[in-house]
């Protein structure tokens, strides 16, 4: 049977993007500049900037080491260029608030953001030709590429994004508790959730045996039946069914198999 009977169109541009085909678009970017714009980004992000040639993702953490912003930084002529993985608003309010004597300068540009299906990130004037937004939801999830709701709050390592943090570059917020966990290894990952009755909104804690195992940070219908996205503890494997939100959901690796998903027909 098709898996988008009522919605032919979403199916198809959902089958390009799984394919690595287009691009999505995000509009308004933040230009950092000034004379510290270097040295500042550089106490806020996991990433060294220091020999930034191409465009990188970066996470900005608190105190604790938890994710509070994630952005792809773009080398720029006056600065940096910062493409918020949320909202323009929440990641310029995160860097107001680190500003003290810095001379430094936040300048909200009208571009865009386009990210590639195969992976590949540009900055553009427009955001014409993108696939619709509003199947980058569906295609994050059956990749397991987690939104910025879905990792806020969580360590980098326990949602799969330690590629993110560069050690050695020196100290950064939260830098402390990554030094910490060097080599150390986390007790939670990211998997997938196969619902097996109705649940409840996420985010909602996951439980096994009547223990919580884990979280639950992003639950939808979807074509292919309830899909989730949870953060769940390490000695859970894959094929457990845990309970949460008032549903059962089966544990899954990522990407879900209908990431391979042709557009002719569904996995189940």
């Amino acid at each position: 049977m098709d898996a988008f009977p009522s919605g032919k169109q979403q199916g198809e541009v959902l089958a390009k993007a799984l394919a690595g085909e287009g691009y999505f678009a995000f509009p308004g970017l933040l230009l950092v500049r000034g004379p510290d714009a270097l040295s500042f980004l550089q106490g806020q992000c996991t990433r060294d900037l220091r020999r930034l040639s191409g465009p990188v993702g970066a996470l900005f953490l608190n105190h604790r080491g938890q994710i509070e912003e994630g952005a792809t930084v773009f080398p720029h002529k006056e600065g940096y260029l910062l493409a918020p993985w949320g909202t323009l608003e929440g990641l310029r309010k995160r860097l107001k608030r680190y500003i003290v004597f810095d001379q430094v300068e936040l300048v909200d540009l009208p571009l865009y953001r386009r990210l590639y299906a195969d992976g590949r990130e540009e900055v553009a004037e427009s955001g014409e030709g993108a696939h619709p937004a509003g199947v980058y939801p569906l295609y994050t999830l059956l990749k397991g590429l987690p939104l910025l709701s879905d990792i806020g709050g969580e360590l980098p390592q326990s949602v799969g994004l330690l590629h993110l943090v560069d050690y050695g570059k020196g100290c950064y917020v939260g830098q402390e508790i990554m030094a910490r966990l060097e080599g150390k290894e986390v007790h939670h990952r990211l998997v997938g959730l196969r619902g097996l009755s109705p649940a409840q909104e996420a985010p909602f804690d996951l439980l096994l045996e009547g223990r919580k195992v884990g979280e639950a940070k992003r639950v939808m219908e979807t074509p292919f039946g309830v899909l989730g996205l949870a953060v769940m503890r390490k000695e859970v494997p894959l094929g457990a069914v845990v309970e949460g939100g008032g549903g059962r959901f089966r544990v899954e690796p990522l990407p879900f198999e209908e990431a391979a998903w042709s557009g002719r027909r569904s996995s189940g």
